[in-house]
């Protein structure tokens, strides 16, 4: 009888409480269950587009090779929402000042990155290298001014540039291979 009589003191004496005493909830202290390794990761549902990331072009000349010129696109999720990639090429043109397109990715075999996803304000990359026109007679030489990444699925998007400074040969002589696409970790 004793539990009853303190569990009815309880209720009597919170009853008589001021009624401008705010009450507190309990908080609940539930964590989330750790994911399982074998269940992989979880990646958004949408595919990364062209308009969800901006482009800059980094010298490499660690990645230089005999008669060919490094250089790196860093691609960053300048959006809000997070979006996934898969780890192959994106498609990657160089472009005139006038906006011709002077070049292009050629078909080699790339190897693929694993997938993956971006959320906003992180970043990848790809790593890609130019045939330098110095060792080449080409009959006339410009400069492509701008490289466009293009990394919407079906190719549809409009494309991000960023600015470039490439000699290239107009006789679709010059050379463009890229890397796989991976995430900067």
């Amino acid at each position: 009888m004793l539990p009853v009589l303190a569990l009815a003191a309880c209720a009597a004496a919170a009853a008589e409480a001021p009624a401008s005493t705010p009450t507190v909830a309990p908080t609940s202290t539930a964590t989330a269950a750790p994911q399982s390794e074998e269940s992989g990761p979880v990646w958004p549902e949408d595919r990364c587009q062209d308009e969800q990331l901006a482009a800059k072009l980094v010298e490499r000349p660690d990645l230089s090779a005999a008669g060919r010129e490094g250089f790196e696109i860093v691609l960053t999720n300048v959006s809000e929402q997070a979006c996934s990639y898969y780890g192959g090429p994106p498609g990657v043109l160089l472009l005139g000042a006038d906006g011709t397109i002077l070049t292009s990715l050629n078909d080699s075999p790339v190897e693929s990155a694993p997938p993956g996803a971006l959320a906003p304000g992180e970043s990848g990359k790809v790593e890609g290298q130019l045939g330098e026109i110095a060792g080449h007679d080409c009959p006339t030489k410009t400069t492509a001014t701008t490289v466009r990444v293009l990394v919407t699925s079906d190719g549809a998007g409009p494309g991000i540039d960023a600015p470039a400074d490439f000699q290239v040969c107009t006789d679709g002589w010059s050379d463009l291979s890229a890397g796989p696409f991976i995430r900067i970790s």
